[in-house]
């Protein structure tokens, strides 16, 4: 039984049933594992085994970027570097600090950043691992999911947001009554999810789900990010023209105005 897995598209674990995704989720892989909610504005596709970006998005890859806030050490290692996604933290716990001790704070930025505990060698230390979700890059608006207590390696986390702040906390367990050292040795990694949705930038355009980038709009035409047709293409002030009918827009000529934004002749 135990050579028995799910598929791509469905979830499960051995001497399960396997289940299928549900719309808006997706499972990449073969073997057991939960759906995942497409980011953004992702759809499934492929029946389950990934997802297509809707109107206004486009696929864009997730490669990890990682940023670090307060102290780092030869034992709790973060070195900010484009494309590197796992660290190790390793240390010898005094028996006689019963503070709850810090690592510094790392910034997954990406697509549905996703952080998972490798492995995990732990003695006589209770260890915390601490998330919040970011809604910029600096996380200074965010939103914390609850604390969890790690004992076992395995433990992962998805963030639905493009901001996945971590950081591990720790305490020598047992109080007074602990006359040895605690000690702890944890590698984390960052998983590069499938490229995932992100608006069209401003000044584009995409009016279909699928896995299309976005469409630039006419000549000096203006748009909001994530517009999802050619009518949110339109020609700014101090330009003539109909962008949604794709003509191009051309600026007034001298001695002319036009002081709206949208289709119309300089006056």
């Amino acid at each position: 039984l135990s050579r028995c897995v799910c598929p791509e598209g469905y979830s499960g674990d051995a001497g399960e049933s396997c289940v299928a995704c549900e719309a808006g989720t997706f499972k990449s892989f073969e073997g057991p594992g939960a759906c995942l909610s497409c980011p953004g504005d992702g759809v499934s596709a492929e029946e389950g085994r990934s997802c297509a970006c809707g109107a206004g998005h486009f696929f864009e890859d997730n490669v990890p970027m990682l940023s670090c806030s307060g102290e780092s050490s030869e034992s709790c290692p973060c070195t900010p570097s484009v494309g590197s996604n796992d660290g190790t933290l390793s240390f010898e716990a005094d028996p006689s600090d019963w503070d709850w001790q810090s690592c510094a704070s790392i910034i997954i930025s990406g697509v549905a950043p996703r952080v998972t505990v490798t492995s995990l060698q732990v003695q006589n230390v209770q260890l915390v691992l601490s998330l919040d979700e970011c809604d910029d890059a600096g996380c200074m608006t965010y939103q914390s999911a609850p604390e969890e207590w790690i004992s076992s390696s395995g433990w992962e986390y998805q963030s639905s947001k493009r901001h996945l702040r971590f950081r591990f906390t720790w305490s020598v367990s047992g109080g007074s009554s602990i006359t040895t050292s605690g000690s702890v040795i944890a590698t984390w990694s960052t998983t590069s999810m499938p490229p995932g949705c992100s608006p069209c930038e401003a000044g584009d355009y995409k009016n279909t789900t699928d896995a299309a980038g976005c469409t630039a709009c006419p000549s000096n035409a203006v748009s909001a990010e994530g517009s999802t047709g050619l009518s949110s293409c339109v020609c700014p002030k101090g330009f003539s023209g109909d962008a949604g009918a794709e003509e191009s827009c051309v600026a007034c000529d001298v001695g002319t105005f036009k002081p709206l934004e949208g289709p119309g002749a300089c006056l």
